[in-house]
């Protein structure tokens, strides 16, 4: 989901239709996902026996971690009760949260919904919290994750709005604060990247009015938090998307004498040897934009995407060591005639557990 440089709460989508509505039918109606995008479900089942397509069985996706962010359908008011067993029946089977329905839910609340997830053979995966509400209700927000089942909880706020290393070590210490209390209670917490995080620091040259840096090593922000981190306490969720979005809007940065420099971004190499730290992913993908200066987000699967996710996946020593969530911010403006936003997550889990690589 995109958030501005600054930590924000995270909305809540279900405010509209209050909280679980328990009395609501236990299992979902089946849901049309017919539509003009063929995608790579299709093109795998057109494919012939002996096809390469084919001839790596293992390279998958495995299909019990593949999940969806629920920010995806949040356009759909549905309560909990009719909204999990809809996912369910399109095959999903890890939830990521985006809010619990009302703002401070009681124990009541959480094990209704934990029930409704059982039921439906869901687990939940994790949560997006805002970093600020984490920070001041740390141990509520761990007891609800417990409650649920999780073993990550996470955040999509980026540990600072600010290009400056200082800031970026000033976050460092309260993200290692958050993780080590998860650590206690046995979650991983995680920071979900949008494309700011991956930006230029300014952090050499002539200092402004203000005594700051105006140019670039070359580093960027969420490369230098690694660092800052302490690998045992502090995970992350790539958001497959917005790393790639970054890779097309931050190419150049200006260097300590003042020449240009171009290093374009690869999200491939920047998970390297840190992969263990990235137990999650966000799916998603999107198409160039005929300036070539930004991506539109799409479903998953549409020709003409810009992720290489063959590639991409291929690059992970081992697939069962995380999981892959689904997230399409956009999903609700799905047209009617294309299955709306249902129509969307089905065809992109499809597309999802169809893809070879």
């Amino acid at each position: 989901m995109r958030r501005g440089d600054t930590p924000t709460p995270h909305t809540n989508p279900w405010s509209r239709r209050g909280f679980l509505g328990l009395s609501a039918c236990a299992a979902a109606s089946a849901i049309s996902i017919a539509g003009p995008f063929t995608g790579v479900a299709e093109a795998q089942a057109e494919a012939p026996a002996d096809s390469p397509v084919r001839d790596h069985r293992g390279n998958r996706l495995p299909v019990g971690k593949i999940g969806i962010q629920l920010y995806s359908v949040r356009s759909d008011p549905a309560p909990f009760a009719e909204k999990l067993p809809t996912l369910a029946t399109l095959g999903f089977k890890e939830i990521e949260f985006a809010g619990y329905g009302v703002g401070n839910p009681s124990d009541a609340d959480i094990r209704a919904i934990r029930q409704i997830l059982d039921d439906n053979g869901l687990r939940a995966v994790g949560s997006h919290i805002g970093f600020g509400t984490l920070w001041g209700d740390l141990t509520r927000q761990l007891d609800i994750a417990e409650m649920l089942g999780m073993k990550h909880i996470g955040t999509a706020d980026a540990p600072t709005g600010s290009r400056y290393r200082a800031d970026w070590r000033a976050a460092a210490d309260r993200y290692n604060a958050v993780g080590g209390a998860a650590r206690s209670r046995g979650l991983k917490f995680y920071q979900h990247n949008h494309d700011g995080e991956y930006h230029f620091l300014l952090d050499v040259g002539p200092l402004d009015d203000a005594g700051r840096p105006t140019r670039s090593s070359g580093l960027r922000g969420l490369e230098y938090f690694f660092d800052l981190t302490e690998p045992d306490l502090v995970h992350f969720e790539m958001d497959i998307f917005w790393a790639y979005q970054a890779q097309v809007r931050f190419k150049t940065y200006v260097d300590e004498r003042g020449s240009s420099r171009t290093d374009v971004f690869d999200p491939i190499r920047t998970l390297g040897r840190r992969q263990e730290r990235f137990p999650l992913f966000h799916v998603k993908d999107g198409v160039l934009n005929a300036e070539g200066t930004s991506l539109s987000m799409t479903e998953f699967g549409v020709p003409g995407g810009y992720v290489p996710f063959e590639r991409f996946f291929k690059s992970l020593r081992s697939l069962d060591r995380h999981h892959y969530i689904w997230e399409q911010d956009n999903a609700g403006s799905t047209p009617p005639e294309q299955g709306g936003v249902y129509g969307a997550a089905g065809r992109s889990y499809d597309n999802m557990k169809a893809l070879r690589f």
